[in-house]
């Protein structure tokens, strides 16, 4: 019994370091490596999206990659350039007596990097939330914040994949 197991996980073990893989976090640090400077794009018309983006840039880069993020451009070794192309909402479902009931917020972000080898590389990418508004209430700016910030939040977990996919 105890050599079947011993075989199981000998066997998955040569499965995952034979074949090569590697997680997506891997890649992106040999891309983005040493320290990071975030620059973000403010834009009048949505300051507190574009807030939102950069804080969601440094808790990903931080938190995630375990990347050191600067607060000065000279210090850092690799730049990410973050910028909020669009914000829309929709409205998803209906009630009976036409009142909105689940709406969707879209956000498109582009992302510019220099990778390691000092190439800028960019990355365009959208992304939603959906959520349900109570019956009877009016969706509030703090609603639509948190859903923005949901989807934004998705968003830049697809750009982790394309740059990991930019550098193999």
């Amino acid at each position: 019994m105890n050599f079947r197991l011993l075989f199981i996980a000998f066997f998955i073990y040569g499965l995952f370091t034979g074949c090569g893989y590697k997680p997506t976090s891997n890649y992106v640090k040999k891309s983005i490596n040493g320290t990071v400077f975030v620059d973000v794009k403010i834009d009048i018309k949505n300051l507190n999206n574009s807030i939102l983006i950069k804080d969601a840039l440094i808790n990903m880069l931080s938190s995630k990659l375990d990347i050191d993020i600067v607060a000065n451009r000279s210090m850092a070794s690799s730049v990410v350039y973050g910028d909020l192309r669009s914000v829309s909402e929709s409205i998803l479902e209906t009630d009976p007596s036409g009142y909105a009931k689940k709406y969707r917020e879209t956000v498109t972000i582009f992302i510019s990097y220099t990778d390691k080898n000092k190439q800028t590389k960019n990355v365009t990418v959208s992304n939603y939330y959906d959520f349900i508004v109570s019956e009877g209430s009016v969706v509030s700016q703090a609603k639509r914040d948190e859903a923005i910030t949901f989807a934004i939040t998705n968003a830049l977990s697809d750009v982790f994949a394309k740059i990991a996919i930019n550098s193999i």
